[in-house]
């Protein structure tokens, strides 16, 4: 098997390219399919192979070896010894019939484990016939083999659906295709393996990058997926405010998902902080994953919360993964994020605004799989998270969930909001749903103080208080008469 050497494209092909395959790289102008074939080339080279990079193009290789300075990947010192570029072009334009046979002493000469021909669009617009190009893709891809070479040819051109009009689409052993998706005005690179013959690739629209370092992959985690069948845990994980872990009998179970639903200012992301830092307290590692506030914001709003969040990051109790909400690509933090959790293997994980990532989603139809996967993956982990879900209602009468799929994925869920009575706003909070055991179902006030925040007793002077507009019983019967008969209001 022939590693590419791209992170975790090998994950999506089913563990690489195998040896003596054909592997048929499409996409538009622009998608990567140089960068992707030259970062293959330099990758074999560092583990011992000799490759052969071959340009259809009119252009000398050295304006390519130019533009490959630009990556990390890149290595002047195996140009010549083990990465050999070649320029087919002048004997294209004399005649197929011999560029195969070049292209296969070319390989035989160099001994290359791994055949590059970039450009195959050339070749079609200087042959359009197809018998001739169908001849010469057919005997490519056996006479490279014979060689135990690996072979991976790039084309602009895109399979349509249903059809197979090419014939490099039914020779080659895979098809790797790259693209690029307009949501808005921000555009996001992707890739597909749609075809590997013999091997078990992830199917589906997966997302990558392209920077300093070259092409990273990032698997859409439903693909990653494995619901396996973890039962209940006895643990009980405290959420670090006494009142509410004693609601929920002592805190939250081992290795479950709760939604901290809240509208604006009633102190989510407080909430989370008392989360992380009573695992810090207990000794286990807790990860914050954010998108608003900065790390350097928090350590200074912990602090004036009387909590020391720097201590905790400084000797590795609690690790932060912030990313800014703009042009955020949904399968990128999402890997990052599960990279995080394998390699910090925290206890506890706050994610203070699901929202942002919800934001992420090109296809609404996504969520229900993302989410059931996303907590499916930290349950497998018995990573016990805190998710925080924004309400865009500060006070009123509406309160529904059904359109969050997380709120019914999710064992338990805690409402944060604020009530209108007489003329003030206090926050209110109730445990709406905690799964598999028994909760207090009270509503509370609670109030944040430079402490923290703190759960005060039970509310039972009033009424309507979840619909954020709360009443006196007196308030709720006021008589009425009505044709010489009094009713009362319900």
């Amino acid at each position: 098997m022939l590693e590419t050497g791209i992170p975790s494209l090998d994950l999506i092909l089913g563990g690489g390219v195998p040896e003596g395959d054909v592997l048929l790289v499409v996409g538009p102008a622009g998608s990567g399919k140089t960068t992707l074939t030259m970062q293959m080339a330099f990758h074999a080279a560092s583990l011992g192979h000799n490759v052969l990079y071959v340009s259809t193009l009119s252009e000398p290789p050295t304006k390519l070896i130019q533009r490959m300075k630009a990556f990390s990947f890149f290595d002047e010192d195996v140009v010549g010894e083990r990465v050999f570029l070649l320029s087919m072009y002048p004997l294209i334009v004399q005649g197929l019939a011999q560029v195969t046979n070049a292209l296969t002493q070319a390989a035989k000469d160099h001994q290359a484990a791994l055949v590059i021909v970039d450009g195959l669009m050339t070749i079609r617009d200087l042959y359009p016939q197809a018998p001739e190009m169908r001849t010469f893709m057919y005997t490519l891809g056996p006479s490279l083999a014979a060689l135990n070479a690996t072979t991976v040819v790039t084309s602009s051109v895109v399979e349509r659906p249903g059809e197979h009009p090419y014939a490099e689409f039914t020779m080659a052993d895979g098809i790797l295709e790259m693209g690029k998706l307009d949501i808005g005005t921000q555009t996001v690179r992707t890739i597909r393996a749609s075809k590997m013959r013999g091997l078990a690739n992830l199917l589906g629209l997966h997302s990558m990058r392209i920077d300093g370092d070259g092409i990273t992959v990032f698997p859409r985690i439903e693909s990653l997926c494995e619901l396996r069948d973890v039962g209940l845990s006895a643990e009980r994980v405290p959420l670090g405010l006494p009142e509410l872990d004693g609601m929920m009998e002592g805190g939250l179970l081992g290795g479950s998902a709760t939604v901290l639903a809240g509208s604006i200012g009633t102190g989510k992301t407080t909430a989370c902080l008392q989360f992380i830092l009573e695992g810090a307290r207990r000794g286990q590692k807790s990860l914050l994953v954010g998108f608003r506030e900065t790390p350097r914001q928090l350590i200074d709003k912990a602090r004036l919360l009387g909590m020391d969040l720097a201590a905790a990051i400084e000797d590795g109790r609690v690790e932060i993964l912030h990313r800014d909400p703009v042009d955020m690509v949904l399968d990128e933090v999402t890997w990052e994020i599960l990279c995080r959790v394998e390699s910090f293997a925290p206890h506890r994980l706050a994610l203070d605004g699901v929202d942002e990532l919800q934001q992420a989603f090109v296809d609404d139809k996504r969520q229900f799989g993302y989410m059931a996967c996303l907590t499916a993956t930290l349950r497998a982990r018995n990573v016990t998270s805190l998710i925080v879900k924004e309400i865009p209602q500060i006070v009123g009468p509406e309160l529904d969930f059904s359109s969050s799929p997380l709120a019914g994925l999710a064992e338990n869920l805690v409402l944060m909001r604020y009530v209108e009575f007489r003329g003030e706003l206090f926050r209110i909070l109730s445990v709406l749903k905690m799964r598999d055991s028994a909760h207090d179902h009270s509503i509370r006030q609670y109030v944040i103080t430079d402490k923290g925040m703190k759960v005060l007793e039970r509310m039972e002077s009033a009424e309507g208080i979840l619909t954020g507009i709360a009443r006196l019983p007196s308030e709720m019967r006021v008589k009425r008469t009505t044709g010489g008969r009094q009713q009362e209001n319900p």
